[in-house]
């Protein structure tokens, strides 16, 4: 019986195969976002909304009339336990006008906006799993949320695909893995892909 091939880990981080697996088809993947995903509120670290309410008045200048700008209301009183989260703790963000309270009438966070418009990268505000959806990091394991699969098409894969669920999620993943973690998996994809190649030319002869 052939020995099971061991996960890929990079970065203490174990890599789903679906990140190989699945993928998206045409035009389709997270830069078609929908912002779907942010209209129940989502889970920060404690230490990400702290962040959020050192910078208070950079993010409450870049609300709009569809956004609660008082502070207080932007966060759930109550933290939770969870060892996803750096701190181990997280709190949710408050649902207003049946949107998260960051996310603004255009379908765009408050916080990326802020941190463009103010000159700070992109991410500086935003919560690391903000970023990284689709893409979820679970006990340890780098893998896709199929939260709203087969309902947004921004957030769905295939089992038959023109780019891989990696690639399609570049930045997402370099977010969390680093450019040298990245190159692991485009690496460990080209040598499986290589692989298969191999395995089916045997199968014709």
């Amino acid at each position: 019986m052939k020995a099971e091939k061991p996960p890929l880990v990079v970065k203490g981080y174990t890599i789903s195969p679906e990140l190989f697996e699945k993928g998206f088809r045409g035009d389709d993947g997270p830069c078609r976002c929908t912002s779907a995903c942010c209209s129940g509120g989502v889970c920060v670290d404690v230490r990400e909304r702290d962040r959020i309410l050192a910078n208070k008045e950079i993010v409450r200048k870049h609300m709009d009339e569809t956004q609660d700008t008082d502070d207080r209301h932007w966060f759930d009183n109550e933290e939770a336990v969870d060892g996803d989260f750096p701190s181990g703790r997280c709190v949710g963000t408050e649902v207003f006008n049946e949107k998260c309270v960051f996310l603004n009438k255009q379908g765009h966070c408050s916080l990326q906006v802020a941190a463009v418009v103010e000159g700070m990268h992109k991410w500086d505000l935003k919560p690391f799993y903000c970023v990284l959806y689709p893409i979820e990091i679970s006990d340890g394991m780098v893998s896709f949320d199929p939260m709203l699969q087969n309902e947004e098409s921004c957030c769905s894969v295939k089992n038959t695909f023109t780019v891989p669920l990696f690639q399609g999620c570049r930045e997402e993943i370099v977010h969390a893995v680093g450019e040298d973690g990245f190159r692991e998996l485009q690496e460990y994809y080209a040598q499986q892909r290589d692989r298969h190649r191999v395995s089916q030319d045997s199968l014709k002869e």
